[in-house]
């Protein structure tokens, strides 16, 4: 074997140590957080959550993770939980799929005839992500599963999806002063969907419109009765 072939063998017999020796530290660092992210894809794609990202709060955390969601066309439902030794401060908290589990039948009730049968809507689906707190109370991902065994909403059904459908307190805003204005609903709802690109992109449906309003109203028929009887 001549020089420029043996120096050949020996720089890429080195690369490989070094790839090796990289691999392996990436390993270690990705065991040190101990972070589990599976990722098989079975069904839809990933809009790339950002798993390493921190979190002040519960709350924070679920919306970021309701965002994902809508931009998957799935739903979430919170589930498992923990707590901290001797508090009742959350220690994890696990966010799944609203089509996770299966339904309890109602064994006790067989006997009886029923008006109608809810249709079976969970699939034992595993998509899912794991919250844990530090010791500041900040929230840090510690399992992810992304895929699915069920179809995904589409990208015009994904405003009906439960865990999405939120009025946020600026359309809600918008929602309510048109309706104050004697714009009937239905419009108003019109308006804030042609405002931002469609009904898909106002956040809540239009069911979700209607029942706003009529919450207000009822509100405000309350304090005046209560304002009569003083």
């Amino acid at each position: 074997m001549d020089c420029s072939a043996k120096r050949e063998v020996e720089d890429g017999m080195e690369e490989g140590v070094h790839e090796s020796e990289r691999m392996h530290e990436s390993e270690r660092m990705h065991e040190s957080k101990g972070l589990v992210h599976e990722s098989p894809n079975l069904a839809g794609n990933s809009s790339g959550f950002n798993i390493s990202a921190v979190y002040k709060d519960e709350t924070e955390a679920y919306e970021c993770f309701c965002t994902y969601a809508h931009d998957n066309g799935f739903s979430v439902r919170k589930d498992h939980h923990s707590f901290w030794p001797n508090s009742r401060k959350i220690k994890s908290k696990d966010f799944v799929c609203s089509k996770a589990g299966f339904k309890k039948s109602d064994d006790h009730n067989s006997g009886k005839r029923k008006r109608f049968t809810r249709p079976v809507v969970r699939t034992g689906c595993p998509a899912m992500m794991r919250f844990v707190t530090d010791e500041d109370g900040y929230w840090h991902v510690k399992r992810f599963i992304e895929s699915h065994n069920h179809e995904l909403a589409s990208p015009a059904d994904r405003h009906l999806l439960r865990s999405c459908r939120n009025m946020i307190e600026k359309k809600a805003s918008v929602l309510k002063s048109m309706t104050d204005a004697g714009i009937r609903t239905v419009d108003a709802y019109a308006y804030l969907a042609e405002e931002v690109g469609g009904c898909e992109n106002v956040g809540f449906s239009k069911r979700d419109a209607y029942n706003f309003i009529q919450k207000e109203k009822r509100a405000r028929i309350e304090i005046g009765l209560q304002m009569q009887s003083i």
